[in-house]
């Protein structure tokens, strides 16, 4: 049967590869053949009805066999939608977009939507920017190398991106001042923490960010969930690295790790007087069945705020009545009257005058001599006035109760027109001598026959106390500021330097006012007495 008369010529229009403007379909349709004419159709469905199969209808109009079906169903007739006519998209104006957009195909496409009303299909736009050769390669493109991601974050911290070229280069802008300010500024964790979520929002896969920012997958993903869910606020929070599983299971396991470690390890059979972590993990298998890791007991350990230290040996007062002086103490310092004044006294010395060691910068190592002739001795006294911060100081010969009462002396004719004086000292043999409160009895009364010059009254420190006594403090700074690192000729110069190193001490406090200690003053400090006792305590 002849059916070549039957069948029209088919025209298939090629296109222009030279055009200066580009044409694309309707978004649901790519293909690059104009759609059946009216006559073709009808010599499919006749050649149907004459009884041709639809593969041997298929293969001599050289159209596909689904072709054939669906004008089979559609008994010959043409469609009643029509195809929309295609959209011409001038390449210039591609060109300009792209160098705008700084190559970000994203940004193109909603410029094309938003601004020129050029209704277009994601996947069209990338194919014609293909055809005019601006797409880019994958080593240069940051959402698939990570060495690009790399250096387009490094780029972005030593500032060569702006914050205007980032919100052109990023879909999303919100936050973008607070993460940019953190990539820059922030600690090592929280520069990670931004320039996840900043590669997150420039369209770059976990994969890479994880890859160029050398951390795991797990982790960059967990800083882009805290961001969604929680916002910058958790993300940036002090606790957001320490995620440790369910919470319930984490409390009970560090319950019992906490329970072990209250316990001696030879309770669990182990030959330890302390316990270590493969200790714990050993004890803790047995106890429990349960096995866990390493890292996770170092992370309950941590979270539970131990922590690996060695025992601190501390001065202990063994004094029967410490309450009640430090009571003393605290309510004679604290209610001072106008006028009054309370003084901390103590001994400094014999120091020899030699080479001295200590710290300092150096460029070499410093040695000196074990064995050195003693080029003199320096002792003092210095009593320190808690209201005023002013030192008191006078050097002696030898520290007996002697030195003591001529340092009150001293006090008594500096604050002649004071109304009392109040001193407090170690507990030492020659401070609480018989001679020493008998002098100082006497020296009171001929006070109050007088009417004239000020009481002085002696407030007691417990015994091995001395770190009740404010005045250390100021002797171990002059002692770190002239007398290490020293090389002193003589007593003479060394004496020199620590009564210039006083004068200047109390020519600052004199231009900036300011109480002896920190927390002293305040009433409910020293509560905890046992902790006082053993010398436990900072910032006093």
């Amino acid at each position: 049967m002849e059916t070549a008369s039957c069948v029209p010529t088919v025209q298939i229009q090629a296109r222009d590869p030279a055009a200066s403007s580009l044409d694309c379909g309707d978004p649901c349709e790519w293909r690059i053949v104009d759609m059946l004419d009216a006559d073709k159709r009808k010599a499919v469905f006749l050649l149907h009805q004459e009884g041709m199969g639809r593969n041997q209808i298929a293969r001599q109009l050289r159209i596909s066999p689904n072709t054939v079906r669906v004008i089979i169903e559609q008994q010959g007739e043409m469609p009643l939608g029509t195809r929309s006519d295609k959209i011409q998209i001038d390449s210039d104006l591609l060109k300009r977009l792209y160098k705008e957009c700084d190559g970000f195909a994203r940004r193109v496409h909603e410029k094309l939507v938003e601004e020129e009303h050029i209704s277009i299909h994601y996947s069209t736009l990338t194919r014609l920017l293909r055809q005019l050769g601006m797409s880019r390669s994958d080593a240069s493109d940051p959402r698939r190398s990570a060495s690009a991601a790399r250096q387009w974050l490094l780029e972005m911290i030593n500032g060569r991106h702006t914050i205007k070229r980032l919100q052109v280069q990023l879909p999303d802008a919100t936050d973008l001042q607070f993460l940019f300010s953190h990539l820059k500024h922030g600690r090592s964790r929280q520069r990670k923490k931004a320039a996840t979520i900043l590669a997150r929002k420039r369209s770059i896969p976990n994969s890479v960010i994880a890859q160029a920012l050398q951390s795991s997958c797990s982790t960059t993903r967990r800083y882009y969930r805290i961001y969604l869910d929680a916002g910058l606020e958790a993300l940036f929070a002090w606790s957001t690295n320490r995620h440790c599983g369910d919470q319930h299971k984490v409390s009970e396991r560090t319950k019992r790790i906490l329970e072990l470690l209250h316990h001696k390890p030879t309770s669990y059979g182990i030959n330890r007087t302390n316990w270590t972590q493969p200790a714990l993990l050993k004890a803790y298998e047995q106890s429990y069945g349960e096995v866990i890791s390493r890292s996770a007991l170092a992370k309950i350990i941590r979270r539970a705020g131990y922590r690996w230290n060695k025992a601190r040996r501390v001065l202990t007062s063994p004094d029967p009545c410490y309450h009640e002086k430090v009571e003393l103490l605290l309510s004679t310092l604290q209610s001072l009257a106008t006028g009054e004044m309370f003084f901390f006294l103590d001994e400094w010395g014999p120091v020899q005058v030699r080479q001295r060691g200590g710290k300092a910068y150096r460029t070499d190592h410093a040695t000196i001599p074990r064995h050195q002739v003693s080029r003199g001795n320096v002792s003092l006294i210095a009593a320190l006035s808690a209201t005023t911060n002013h030192v008191t100081w006078h050097f002696l010969d030898s520290k007996d109760s002697h030195a003591m009462m001529d340092m009150v002396e001293i006090l008594y004719n500096q604050y002649h027109t004071k109304p009392k004086l109040y001193v407090t000292w170690d507990a030492v043999a020659w401070h609480n001598s018989g001679l020493l409160l008998e002098a100082l009895d006497q020296f009171n009364e001929e006070t109050r026959a007088c009417s004239v010059g000020p009481i002085i009254e002696l407030v007691p420190l417990p015994t091995s106390s001395q770190f009740l006594n404010v005045v250390e403090g100021v002797l171990s700074g002059m002692t770190r500021a002239v007398i290490n690192n020293s090389d002193y000729p003589n007593a003479a110069q060394m004496k020199q330097a620590i009564s210039k190193h006083f004068s200047e001490r109390n020519e600052h406090y004199k231009h900036n006012p300011r109480r002896v200690g920190k927390k002293i003053w305040e009433l409910d400090f020293f509560q905890d007495f046992n902790a006082l006792r053993a010398g436990n305590y900072k910032d006093w």
